[in-house]
C-alpha cells in the first residue's frame, strides 16, 4: 500500500508556487506504535457559544483568578461588560471612544481587612482614557460653567479662589481664609484645566495656581471637558459621599452638596501625566504598571500606580534603557514585567525600596523587537512576533518555533495591517 505523506502544520509558499496544505482542527504528534509513519493527526476540541456580548467587535477579554469572583470581562466595541461565572452580564460603561483596535485590562486583589480593606479594582487602557471599575464605586461630582475671578470653590476641607492677579498674593493656604489662588484665564476650559491641575498638583506651580499647593486629601480629577471638571473622592466606598462641594460664583455650580454615588459599583477615569492616552496596562508585585503611547519624546517610558492607589504620581515614571525605541505593552511573569518593544525586550521588577522602587534586571535584555500587539505570556515563556513574521519563544534564551510558511503569512498580515494603517 502506498504511503501517502499527510501534513504536519499549514503550508504554504507563495514565493515557490508551492502547493497549498491545510491542516483544519488537527494538531501533529508523534505515536511510536500506531502507525508506520510514527505520527498522529489529533482532532482540536472545537468551542462552544457561550454568550453573546454586545454589537462587537470583541476587542478584549480578560479575567483575573482571585479578583472579582473570577469574573469576566469583556470590550465589545466601545462598551465594557462584566460577566459573572453564572452567565449574568453586567454593563459598566458605554463610554469608549470608539476603535476597533485591541484593549489591555488588569485586575488587583484585596488589600488588607475589615472596614479598612483597599477593594479589588479593574484597569482597562483603551488607547485614550485609563478606565477604573471598582465594586465599591468612588463618590463623584461635577462642577460646570463659566467661573469668572473672585469665584471659591470648595472640595472637602480645601478652599480654591479664581483670581486674575497672582496666584501667590497674601498667604494661600487652602483655607476658607486664605484660599488656594488659580490662574482665572479668559478662556473657560483652561480656567476649569488649571483648577484641576490644582487638585493632583499638575500643572507648574507658581503660574497655575499658588506655589505652595498640595493635592487635595479628599478627591482627584476624573474628566476635564470644554465648561466642566468631574471628580471622584480619593477613597472608594460610602466615605466617598461625605465629601463637601460647594461654590460662591454665579456662572458655576456643583450638582449637590457632597459627592454622591459612593459605595455602588461605578466605573471612573483615572488622569494621566499630560494626558497621554495609556495602551497596556498590567499588575505585578501589587503596583499597577501603565504603558502610555508612545512617541513625543516618551518612547520607553512607563508609569506605575503603588500599592491600594488609584492614582498616578507624575514623577513616578522610568524609562526602557537598551535602546530609545517604543514600548508596545506590558507583559507579566510573576514579580517581573516585560516591555516588548520596536527593536528590544527588556526584564523590570520592583524592588520594595522606596527610593529606588523599579529597577531593570541586568543582563537579560533581547535584541529582538516585536510586532505591536504581538507579545503573550504563555505559562513561563513568551511568545514574541517580531517584524519580520518570525515567532519566537522567550523562555532563558530565545528559541525560534515558527517556520517559513508560517513566517511568510504573518508577514503578509503585516503588511495588510501597516497599509489599513491599524
Amino acid at each position: 500500500m502506498a504511503d501517502i505523506p499527510l501534513g504536519r502544520a499549514d503550508y504554504h509558499r507563495t514565493v515557490a508556487r508551492e502547493a497549498r496544505v491545510q491542516t483544519l482542527n488537527r494538531f501533529f504528534e508523534q505515536n511510536p506504535v500506531l502507525v508506520k509513519a510514527l505520527t498522529a493527526l489529533i482532532s482540536r476540541p472545537a468551542l462552544r457559544r457561550w454568550l453573546a456580548v454586545g454589537e462587537g467587535p470583541i476587542r478584549g477579554v480578560y479575567s483575573q483568578p482571585g479578583s472579582f469572583s473570577d469574573a469576566l470581562f469583556v470590550v465589545s466595541g466601545i462598551e465594557w461588560y462584566r460577566i459573572d461565572k453564572t452567565g449574568v452580564t453586567t454593563l459598566l460603561t458605554g463610554d469608549l471612544l470608539p476603535g476597533t483596535g485591541n484593549v489591555s485590562m488588569a485586575g488587583t486583589g484585596t488589600i488588607g481587612t475589615g472596614s479598612t480593606a483597599v477593594p479589588e479594582f479593574m484597569y482597562l487602557a483603551d488607547g485614550h482614557n485609563l478606565w477604573l471599575y471598582t465594586e465599591k464605586g468612588f463618590a463623584k461630582g461635577t462642577i460646570a460653567g463659566s467661573p469668572a475671578a473672585g469665584d471659591v470653590i470648595r472640595v472637602g476641607s480645601m478652599y480654591y479662589q479664581f483670581t486674575a492677579g497672582s496666584v501667590d498674593a497674601g498667604a494661600p493656604a487652602g483655607t476658607v481664609g486664605n484660599p488656594w489662588l488659580i490662574k482665572h484665564s479668559f478662556s473657560v476650559p483652561l480656567s476649569w484645566q488649571h483648577f484641576a491641575w490644582a487638585l493632583g498638583s499638575g500643572g507648574i506651580p507658581g503660574t497655575d495656581y499658588s506655589t505652595a499647593l498640595t493635592e487635595n486629601p479628599d478627591a482627584r480629577t476624573s474628566t476635564v471637558d470644554l465648561a466642566a471638571v468631574t471628580i471622584r473622592a480619593h477613597v472608594s466606598g460610602v466615605a466617598g459621599n461625605a465629601v463637601t462641594t460647594t461654590e460662591t460664583g454665579a456662572g458655576i455650580a456643583w450638582g449637590t452638596g457632597t459627592l454622591t454615588g459612593g459605595g455602588a459599583g461605578n466605573v471612573t477615569i483615572v488622569e494621566t501625566p499630560d494626558d497621554v492616552g495609556p495602551i497596556s496596562v498590567g499588575y505585578c508585585a501589587s503596583y499597577v504598571v501603565v504603558i502610555p503611547a508612545q512617541g513625543k519624546g516618551i518612547n520607553g517610558r512607563f508609569w506605575w500606580i503603588n500599592p491600594g492607589e488609584t492614582t498616578i504620581d507624575p514623577l513616578d515614571f522610568a524609562t526602557a534603557e537598551r535602546a530609545p525605541d517604543p514600548v508596545f505593552a506590558v507583559v507579566v511573569f510573576g514579580d517581573q514585567f516585560w516591555l516588548p518593544g520596536s527593536n528590544t525586550a527588556e526584564v523590570w521588577y520592583f524592588t520594595g525600596n522606596i527610593d529606588s522602587p523599579v529597577l531593570r534586571l541586568q543582563g537579560v535584555t533581547f535584541d529582538r523587537g516585536t510586532w505591536a500587539g504581538a507579545a503573550i505570556a504563555v505559562k513561563e515563556s513568551m511568545i514574541i512576533v517580531d517584524s519580520d513574521g518570525g515567532v519566537f519563544q522567550i523562555s532563558g534564551g530565545l528559541k525560534r518555533i515558527s517556520n517559513p510558511s508560517i513566517e511568510e503569512r504573518i508577514r503578509k498580515s503585516i503588511a495588510y495591517q501597516a497599509s489599513r494603517g491599524l
